[in-house]
C-alpha cells in the first residue's frame, strides 16, 4: 500500500508524522519494513508531544521505544500551547503541530502522514458542514507542497478496518488517545455517530465519500490551472497587485476565484467568506479615492488607486524615531522590516566617511524636502511620493536617509547625488 505511492514521488527522503496510535502506528512499520528492499528511500519519525493528556509524556517515551526497536531515527518535540480564550483547541493544536513539522522537514524532504480513507470521508463531511465550495470538498490532496518540501498522505486510499487488519497481523502495539473518543470535538462525533447511522444504511459511503472528495480534487486541480492562466491578464501596475479596473470586468464567480488563487499564490491564508464578501464589495466597489482595508488572520486587503494588495499585517510603527548611522555595517530596521547596507548611500559614502558628516534614518513627519537639482529647486516630500505612486500606509514607513540635514534617499523610491 506503500511502495506505489512512494515510487510516484520525486522524493527520496521521508519524515513519518508518528503519534503512537494505530493509524501512524502502521504508516512506521511499513516504512521500516520497505528500507531492505528499497536503500534508495530514506526513513525517520517525528513525534509531536502537545502536553494535552497527563499521559502524554509517557506516550512520546513509548514513541521512541517503538521507532529503537524499528531503529528508525526519530526526534521528539515537545509543545507547549497556550490556548487562546474562546479559540478551538483542536484548531490551535493543529497549527502548532504543523509549524513544528515545517520547523523539522529538510529540504526536498515529504513529510508522511497517516490520513485514512475515513478521515478523508469525515473531512468531506466536516467541510459540507461548513459551506465549504470546491476547495473545501476536496477534502485532503495526496500530496502538497508543505514547508521547503512536500506533505504526503500515502493511505488516502486504505479504510480503518484495512489498518487494523495489518496491526493485528504483525501485532503492534498502539496507544489509544481518549480524547478521540470525546465526541464533543466535531470530527469525533460525525466518527462515533454519524459514519456509523450511514454505514448502517449505505455500507460503501466511506469509500463513496472519498472518491467525491477525489473528484472534487480533480475539479480543482483544472480550476487552479485555469486561473493561473488568467490571472496575469489581471496584475496591477505594481508588483504583486491586482488591477481594480480589469477585476471588476470579470463576472462575481470569476472575480472571487481570481482572488482566492492570487492570495494563495502570495501565501496568506484564505478568508473567511463574509471577509471575501466585503474585499468583493467594499474595496473593489469604493470609490478611486477611498481607501478600505479588509483584514483577517495574518492578511490585510489594501487598494491604492486603481491596485489591490494583499499584505501581511502592519506591524506597530513609532515614525518620531530618529536613528543614527555609523555607515559602517547594515542598519536594521524592525518595525517596518528593512535592513539598510552602506551601499545604499551610493556616491555619498566616500564623502560621508571621509568628512565625518552624520548620517540619520528618519521617517516622514510632514514638510519635509527634497532637493533635486536636475528637476529645478526643492520638492516637497509628498508630491514625490504621490508621483511614485506610493500607497499612503507605506509613505509612514520609507526610511529617509539625511546626511545631516539634507535628505539624499527614500528608499526605495529616489536617491539624489552630491
Amino acid at each position: 500500500m506503500l511502495v506505489h505511492f512512494l515510487q510516484q514521488q520525486s522524493a527520496t527522503r521521508f519524515l513519518i508524522a508518528f503519534s503512537g496510535g494505530l493509524d501512524s502506528h502502521v504508516l512506521l512499520h511499513l516504512g521500516a519494513t520497505l528500507r531492505a528492499t528499497y536503500p534508495q528511500w530514506y526513513f525517520r519519525a517525528i513525534h509531536i508531544d502537545h502536553g494535552l493528556q497527563p499521559a502524554s509524556a509517557a506516550w512520546a517515551a513509548h514513541c521512541c521505544v517503538v521507532c529503537e526497536v524499528l531503529a528508525m531515527p526519530v526526534v521528539n518535540v515537545a509543545l507547549h500551547l497556550q490556548i487562546p480564550s474562546g479559540a478551538s483547541l483542536e484548531a490551535e493544536a493543529r497549527q502548532a503541530r504543523y509549524a513544528a513539522f515545517a520547523q523539522h522537514l529538510q529540504p526536498g524532504e515529504m513529510l508522511l502522514t497517516a490520513h485514512h480513507q475515513d478521515d478523508q470521508a469525515e473531512t468531506l463531511l466536516l467541510h459540507l458542514l461548513r459551506g465549504s465550495g470546491v476547495d473545501g470538498l476536496a477534502a485532503m490532496p495526496a500530496v502538497r507542497a508543505f514547508a521547503q518540501g512536500w506533505l504526503g498522505r500515502p493511505l488516502l486510499t486504505c479504510s480503518r478496518a484495512d489498518l487494523a487488519a495489518y496491526a493485528h497481523q504483525h501485532g503492534l502495539n498502539y496507544l489509544q488517545d481518549p480524547s478521540n473518543a470525546d465526541t464533543r470535538f466535531d470530527r469525533n462525533f460525525l466518527r462515533h455517530q454519524v459514519m456509523p447511522l450511514l454505514q448502517q444504511r449505505w455500507p460503501a459511503v466511506t469509500a463513496t465519500f472519498a472518491r467525491a472528495a477525489r473528484l472534487q480534487g480533480e475539479s480543482r486541480q483544472l480550476l487552479h490551472e485555469s486561473l493561473q492562466e488568467k490571472l496575469p491578464h489581471y496584475q496591477g501596475s505594481r508588483p504583486g497587485t491586482l488591477a481594480v479596473s480589469q477585476l471588476r470586468t470579470a463576472s462575481l464567480a470569476l472575480q472571487a476565484a481570481l482572488l482566492r488563487v492570487w492570495l494563495v499564490n502570495a501565501g496568506f491564508q484564505l478568508p473567511p467568506a463574509k471577509k471575501l464578501e466585503r474585499v468583493l464589495h467594499d474595496v473593489l466597489l469604493a470609490t478611486a479615492d477611498a481607501m478600505p482595508c479588509v483584514h483577517w488572520a495574518g492578511c490585510e486587503i489594501r487598494r491604492y488607486r486603481d491596485d489591490l494588495y494583499a499584505l501581511p499585517p502592519l506591524v506597530t510603527h513609532d515614525s518620531t524615531q530618529v536613528y543614527g548611522w555609523d555607515t559602517q555595517q547594515p542598519l536594521v530596521l524592525p518595525t517596518v522590516g528593512v535592513t539598510l547596507v552602506p551601499e545604499m548611500l551610493g556616491a555619498w559614502l566616500p564623502i560621508v566617511r571621509d568628512s565625518g558628516s552624520a548620517v540619520t534614518v528618519r521617517f516622514r513627519q510632514g514638510g519635509e524636502i527634497m532637493q533635486l537639482p536636475y528637476r529645478g529647486g526643492s520638492h516637497s516630500l509628498k508630491h514625490l511620493l504621490q508621483e511614485a505612486g506610493i500607497p499612503p500606509w507605506q509613505r509612514e514607513r520609507l526610511p529617509l536617509i539625511y546626511v545631516g540635514e539634507r535628505l539624499v534617499n527614500i528608499v526605495g523610491v529616489l536617491q539624489v547625488n552630491p
